[in-house]
């Protein structure tokens, strides 16, 4: 399995452990399947406070790193436990 680097915490861990997000359209897209084209975030359920406040997943992903709402939310329901 291959390994990736989780942008809230840092630490290289396998690919199946970490939750894929995914830039479509300036929207935000959890990638379960892992099969959405372009480039990709990887983050432990875990770590989305240190994401958000690191701004890791726009700096992965190359987008502006302002706020987002979307993200925010997005990633604050990873860590509930429910992919949006």
């Amino acid at each position: 399995m291959p390994t990736r680097t989780c942008v809230g915490c840092r630490v290289a861990a396998e690919q199946d452990e970490l939750t894929r997000i995914v830039v479509s359209d300036g929207v935000f897209i959890v990638d379960a399947a892992r099969r959405l084209p372009g480039r990709g975030a990887y983050v432990h359920p875990g770590c989305v406070a240190q994401a958000i406040r690191s701004r890791g997943v726009q700096r992965t992903l190359k987008v502006a790193a302002v706020p987002s709402d979307q993200l925010d939310e997005l990633l604050r329901g990873l860590a509930a436990g429910s992919a949006v």
